[in-house]
Parts: C-alpha cells; structure tokens; sequence
C-alpha cells in the first residue's frame, strides 16, 4: 500500500466513514481494523456513537453500527486499538496510551470527617446537626476582572453556617463539594488558592472542599493537565503507589499515569502548597467515604463532551482560552485524547462504585447538566446497579440554581447549582449554593436549596445587590459583550453553545435583572 493510500485509508476512519467504504483499514502499524455485518441493531454497542465507546472513541459519528448495518470491530470491544489520528508519533506528541489510571487512596474517610460528625460513633448530638454546602462556577476573584458576585455568595455562605450554629451549637458544617469552574477564566494557576478560594470563603475553607475541573479549568493557565506525559512534574507508578500522593495505604490504581496540573492536590505537583490544603482534589476522577455518616461522594470528569469549549471558548484562536493548551499537548486531537481517557475512567470508575454499592448516601459531582453531555444522567446510571440508593447529582455549567429532577417523594435529586457568582452576568439568578445534611437516621436530604429552605435560611439570591464589575466601566450591555469573549457559556452571547441555539434566547434581555 502506497503512502498516499495509507493517508487516505487514516482520514477515511478519523471522518467515521472507514466501515462503509473499505473492506479493512489500515493502522498506522498497517495492522488491518476488521468490520462486521450485523442484522440485529440491538446487539451493537449500547449507543451507536463512536464517542460512546473507548476504542472507537477517535471516529466521528455513528459506527457502531453505522447506518448501513456494519460495526466496526472497535465496538464495545476495551480490547482492540484505537484509532490514529492523522499524524505520526515522530512527528506530533500523543498521550493515548492504554487509558488513564487515576492514583488516590481509597482508604475509608482517611481526613477523619466522621469522627467529628455528630451523632455517630459515640458523638453528642445528633446526625441531623451535620450538613455539607454544594456550589459551582464561582471562581472569578483574582482572574475574572472583579469578584463582586462571587464574594456575595461567599458572604451568604459565611452567613448560613454562622446562623445554623447560632440556632443549634452542635450545628457541624462537614465539608464543601464544588462542580467546577473554580478558576475563571482559564485555570488555576500560582496565587490563585488565595485570590480565589482562601482570601473569598475565610472560615469556610477551614473544612475540606472536594471539586472537580470545569470546562474553564482545563484552560491555558493549567496547559498540561489534560497531557500530562509530554512535561509530567509527577508520576505515580508501582514504586510510589503507596505514597499519600498515590494512593497511601489503598491506592486505587497501580499503573503509571503521569501528572501536570496546577489544580490537582500538592503533593501530585499542584500549585500554592499549604495555602490549599483544604482543597482536595485528588485526581480528576476519585471516590470518597465517610462510613460514619454511610455517605459516599463521587466526582466524574466528563469534560471532553466540551472540547469546544476548554479555557471558555475553545482552541481555535489565540485568545479562545485553550488556544496555548492545545499547542503545549501539541495539538487539539491529543489534548482531546486525554480528556477522553479521563472520561473513560471516570465512566468505569462510577460503574465499580454503584455495583461496588457501600453506602447508602451517595453524592456525585460532575460539571455538566444532562443536556451538555448527550443526555447522560450519573444518577441514572448510578442507580442502574443499585437501584436502592438514595443519590443526588450535583453539576453546573449553566449560572444559575434549578432542580432538574425529583424523586418519588418530589425531593430535588438533579441539582443544577452553577449560581456561584463567577460567571457571567447580574441577570444569572437565581443563584446561591445547595445545603444537604442528614436526618436522624442518617438518610442525606435537601435542607436549602433554590428557595425551599427547611429551617428558614437563606442560600438562595434572586439577584444581585452590589454593583459588581458587570454594571461597571463597560456598562450593563458592554459587558455582557465583553463576557462573550472569554466564554461560550452565557446564552445572551452570540457564540454561545448549548443545548440550544443562541437565536432560541436571543429574546433574553442583555440588561441585568434588578
């Protein structure tokens, strides 16, 4: 085969038309990637998209089975090579590899939450004096211009605890969960643990916060994040694995993986040391358990379904947000790779856990709604394997507070609670933050959230009171347009890219609510 019909045969499979043009294509090794004809559509993969399955994951489209009836043999198979992109390794950096190997201990409560937890283990009190706060998209301070809004949530934040406390003393604040975007506009980077989080939450992150990146998190301020084998500062492998950066006494994975992201704990290369300590973030995709309060927490990366959107807009110019990430991976295809094999180790990691099924209170993190990653709900697919848990699914990405789903009881399960005041305007309200605490039997269950309040406290804003920097020297309207350049996120903005077009909200004021 000639070098020209080797290109051809690799860009046919990079466009998803390989198993309906050509008997076998060829990789780059020249081994062939057979198809096979299927008659029966229902015993193809459980989706039919390439991205859908891990070693189909590089084709574009539907393949498994394309509309012809032929499945590629990459379908549903964790076996088979993937497919090259255009490209060879001499010439451009890969990370693909065999997958990604998340390092973390998995030891059981290993900060001792629960031994502080009221009501259990011999504590005074009561397990309902025990709660946890949820936010999202919040990170403006210190990289978004001004940070007016999100130090307004922070002061309500500040203000629930304080009154919880006062009203009950063995009121117990456990510890924070955050869905991401927590460094606007595109990633942590040195001194941001202060200007952000330490210097905004004061007393708040005196607990332990456990987050997952959002699309702005994998930006040109964290370059290396999602290829962290081209300039790893760290690498956890079977001669560290039992170290407190790779796993301590449980690790989760034994195999190498390579680490490069100013966000991710300390010890894994992170940036700011002890000023962060409190912020846990592990790896991008991790467990964590509290037996004591029967409670789990799960935190899923699915960031590639945004590839377009990394640093806020994307990779395709210089001041998109991810434009020097994809340089620095070397191209947008790897950078993308590595956020797939994050995604797929975050889909098998969920999967152990709901038919692992240890606790009965389970809490999961992601970053976006349903609609933002193909309909995919982690609630639905945690239950799935368990169907007796009871689970609540946090994520934001759009900027404001909604429950987007309840349970029998019409309790709020899907929480959108991307109302953190670091993105985008004065009219993303309501927004606030979610308080889940326990009953008496140690059943997780909403306290506050978007103004349903159990004990009669606020964690809901309907608008904003200060005058912020989106009202400042650009005025109203100018900086809402300003806004739309650092993000595809904000429907009022011309590239905006949701679930719907901007032309179905165009109709949305550009003035902020009062």
């Amino acid at each position: 085969m000639t070098l020209a019909s080797t290109l051809l045969a690799t860009l046919l499979v990079a466009l998803g038309h390989c198993a309906r043009s050509l008997d076998s294509c060829p990789y780059e090794d020249m081994s062939a990637l057979q198809v096979t004809k299927i008659t029966d559509v229902a015993s193809a993969a459980r989706s039919p998209a390439c991205s859908a399955n891990a070693a189909c994951s590089h084709l574009a489209g539907d393949c498994c089975p394309t509309s012809d009836g032929v499945m590629l043999a990459c379908c549903s198979s964790a076996s088979s090579p993937s497919v090259p992109s255009l490209g060879s390794s001499s010439t451009r950096p890969s990370s693909a590899g065999a997958g990604y190997f998340p390092h973390f201990d998995t030891s059981p409560d290993y900060l001792n939450i629960g031994s502080g937890a009221r009501g259990v283990a011999g504590n005074g009190g009561r397990p309902s004096d025990n709660y946890y706060l949820v936010i999202g998209d919040y990170g403006a301070c210190g990289g978004n211009d001004e940070c007016a809004e999100q130090s307004e949530i922070a002061e309500m934040m500040r203000r629930y605890v304080s009154s919880r406390r006062q009203a009950n003393p063995n009121s117990t604040l456990s510890f924070v969960l955050a869905v991401g975007d927590n460094f606007y506009w595109t990633g942590a980077s040195s001194g941001r643990f202060s200007s952000t989080w330490r210097d905004v939450y004061k007393e708040l992150a005196d607990v332990p916060w456990f987050a997952v990146m959002g699309n702005h998190d994998y930006g040109d301020s964290d370059p290396g994040a999602a290829c962290a084998s081209l300039t790893p500062r760290f690498e956890c492998s079977d001669t560290n694995q039992n170290s407190a950066a790779c796993g301590g006494a449980r690790p989760y994975s034994t195999e190498a993986q390579s680490y490069d992201s100013n966000q991710l704990n300390a010890d894994k290369g992170g940036v700011d040391g002890s000023v962060r300590a409190n912020f846990h973030m592990p790896d991008f995709t991790y467990f964590y358990t509290i037996p004591a309060l029967d409670f789990e927490l799960i935190a899923m990366d699915w960031n590639w379904e945004d590839r377009n959107g990394l640093g806020g807009r994307g990779s395709a110019c210089t001041g998109c947000g991810a434009y020097y990430a994809a340089k620095h991976c070397g191209s947008a295809d790897v950078l993308d790779d590595g956020l797939k094999q994050i995604q797929d180790a975050s889909t098998r990691l969920l999967r152990n856990r709901s038919l692992a099924a240890e606790h009965g209170n389970v809490a999961i993190i992601g970053h976006y709604p349903d609609a933002f990653q193909g309909g995919a709900n982690f609630r639905t697919m945690y239950l799935q394997d368990s169907p007796e848990a009871n689970v609540f699914n946090f994520y934001g990405h759009t900027h404001v507070q909604q429950c987007e789903g309840t349970d029998e009881s019409g309790q709020c399960v899907d929480f959108l609670t991307g109302g953190g005041g670091g993105c985008c305007s004065t009219g993303d309200t309501p927004a606030g933050f979610a308080v889940i605490s326990w009953d008496d039997n140690r059943r997780q269950l909403v306290e506050c959230f978007n103004g349903v309040s159990t004990l009669g406290l606020a964690c809901t804003a309907l608008h904003y009171s200060g005058a912020g920097y989106r009202r400042g020297a650009y005025g109203a309207v100018g900086h809402e347009r300003l806004v739309c350049n650092f993000t595809n996120d904000h429907p009022p903005c011309p590239n905006y890219a949701g679930p719907v077009s901007h032309a179905e909200v165009v109709s949305r004021s550009l003035s902020p609510q009062s």
